[in-house]
Order: structure tokens, then sequence, then C-alpha cells
């Protein structure tokens, strides 16, 4: 073991990171980047900075039990270490030793199991997103509030890609959004997308159209300003804060705005993210073909559909289970063949046998 990094070890992480920034068939964003090299940094310290070419299965054990985290954390640390290393052994990964060692970078069997239990993803009903939004518009924070929490649901936008969204990002008339990378938008792996806002309450859209209106007409914002200013003190009273051209230099702020009206009207407190998994667990309820479920994978920035089913509105066990207990065969439904009465149907029948009768 050494005790401290070695340059030519140093090196050669750096090579990985020039590799994911320009040699990739991905485009990685920094925020992305930045996970590999604090997990891979992180491995380095916990294995004491020993030799990465030494690799071996039981320094993957030794890292992979010092891993303490939710198992959903410590599945994703792995994997990008994992990747890291199938980077640096790329011409020896087929060999038993490294290939072992790469196999031990995975949760147990065990673990797996408790992942499962932990998969259910907690977010708001709509009943509590409509609690959340209830409150008056005193000022232009609780106006941005609003407009904020109806954006998020609506467009089912990532945090980081709302906070960095222009003002001219959105088309006020037909309430398409384009989230561009090359204009400063940070986006899940520098990916564009192009979408429009879910239309699922005529009271969301006008919050949204009259935060535009405010925006653009009284405080005169350029189609480069935020669409979601941060707040800053005002020049006069430092004990009120206004409204600013700034964007957001974080998520945390979005989620603390969030947690304040969650705990204004005593709901327990979400992230920014599980409106996400409200707007689609909604878009799917409304959904009534294939084609819908597809269109609703593209607008959030989905390639693949599969990915959607996967990961976002997973249902709670007493909610699926409801949902197959009534997957019943009906008798009297299916006995009828139509949804008139019989005594109904005896009269539609006479009349016909009597227009027969009288041509």
């Amino acid at each position: 073991m050494n005790n401290k990094p070695n340059l030519n070890e140093q090196a050669l992480i750096e090579e990985y990171f020039t590799y994911l920034c320009i040699g990739t068939r991905e485009s990685y964003d920094k925020k992305t980047i930045k996970q590999y090299r604090d997990d891979i940094w992180e491995y380095w310290e916990i294995t004491e900075f020993a030799n990465l070419k030494d690799f071996n299965a039981d320094r993957a054990k030794f890292y992979r039990d010092s891993i303490k985290t939710s198992m959903q954390t410590k599945k994703q640390k792995m994997s990008r270490v994992a990747a890291f290393f199938r980077y640096i052994f790329k011409d020896d990964v087929i060999k038993p030793k490294i290939s072992e060692a790469l196999e031990v970078l995975q949760l147990t069997t065990k673990e797996k199991g408790l992942l499962s239990k932990q998969g259910i993803r907690e977010y708001p009903t709509i009943e509590e997103f409509n609690e959340m939004i209830d409150f008056p518009v005193n000022d232009d924070v609780d106006r941005r509030d609003k407009a904020l929490l109806c954006f998020l649901l609506l467009s089912a936008g990532r945090v980081d890609a709302v906070r960095t969204l222009p003002l001219g990002a959105l088309n006020p008339k037909t309430l398409d959004f384009v989230q561009d990378p090359t204009e400063g938008v940070h986006t899940k792996r520098n990916k564009y997308i192009r979408s429009t806002l879910f239309r699922f309450d005529n009271r969301y859209i006008d919050i949204i159209k009259d935060w535009l209106r405010f925006l653009i007409e009284d405080k005169q914002f350029k189609p480069t300003d935020p669409l979601f200013p941060k707040l800053v003190q005002g020049e006069n009273n430092k004990a009120i804060y206004v409204l600013s051209k700034e964007f957001y230099s974080t998520q945390t702020k979005i989620n603390e705005i969030i947690a304040k009206r969650c705990k204004d009207k005593n709901i327990a407190t979400y992230s920014a993210h599980e409106f996400r998994h409200l707007a689609v667990d909604t878009a799917f309820r409304l959904a009534r073909s294939g084609r819908d479920i597809k269109a609703i994978s593209q607008n959030i920035g989905h390639a693949y559909l599969s990915t959607t089913l996967k990961q976002y509105a997973n249902m709670q066990p007493r909610e699926y289970m409801q949902i197959i207990k009534n997957l019943t065969f009906n008798v009297d439904e299916q006995s009828r063949v139509c949804d008139l009465t019989d005594a109904e149907l005896m009269e539609l029948l006479k009349n016909r046998f009597e227009k027969k009768r009288n041509f």
C-alpha cells in the first residue's frame, strides 16, 4: 500500500476523465464526470492508494464492503469504478483475474434483495400537489414559487434543467419548450430535448402563463434571463428579498422552496425529482393507447420506453394489488349485448319489425 497518490497513477485517472469528455460515444456532462471522479478517488483512498494496476478480487471486495450508503447509491458507485477499470484493462478484461475482480463490483444477493425493498419511490399525489399550490400570492416570491411548482409538474423536467432554463426556451403561445445544452441548460448527458407541457389542468397552465406575462411585461425579462430567477437581498432593505436576473447555481435552493411549501401545508417533504414521477404517473392514468405512452416517454426525454416504464411511476403494492383484484369477469356485464335495458331492447326490436312489415 502507498501512503499518498502516485503521480503516474493520477495521470492514468486523468486520462480516463479526458476519455469521458471526448472519447466516448455518449456525451457526459460536468456533473456526471464529477461523480466519476469522486467515486474513483474514493476507491483509491479506501484502498490506501494501492497501485491501480494491481486491481484484484480481494481489493474489490474490501472496497465494496466499505461503502456505507443506500443500496442504489452503492450500486452506482461500483458501476462507475468498474467502468474505470474496464477502461484501464481494456486489453486484459478477458483475463480471469480481472474478470473475477470486476464481478465482485456488484451488489451481493442479499443487497439486491434490500435494493428491491428500497426500489418503490414515494412521490406526491395530485391531491397533495393541489394543496401545495393553494396559497395566496402576496408578492413576487409567491408568484414565482407557485409557477415553479406547476412547471416542475407539467414539464416533468429534471431539476438541473429547470433551474438553468432561460425564459426564451418556453414558447408562451404553444407552451413548447427546448432544453438545449448549447444554451446553458443542464440536461442529463447533454441531451437536446424538445418537449411540450402536459395539459393536466388549466389552472396549472394559467399560473405558468401569468408568470410568463409577469416576467416579460412587468419585469422586462429578456429571453436569455432565467425562467425561475434566484432571490437577492434588496438594495435598500436587506431583510427583503427580491427577484434577480441570476440563475440558481445548484438544485439545493429549488428543493428548499418545495420543502417550505410542503411544510406550510403539513405535507411530507418531497424533492423536485419526485414531481417528475408524479407527472409520469398522472400522464399514464390519462393515456388511452400505446402511442400515448410512447409520446409521454419521448416528451420527458427518454429514447427508450423501457426506461420510463422501469424507472418512473412505480405503484405501491397496495395500489397494484387493488388493480389486480378488480380484474375479474363480471357475469352481468358479459351477458349484456348493449347498454340498453331489456325493455328498451324489446321496444327497439318491435319497432324494427313494424317497419319491415309496412315495407
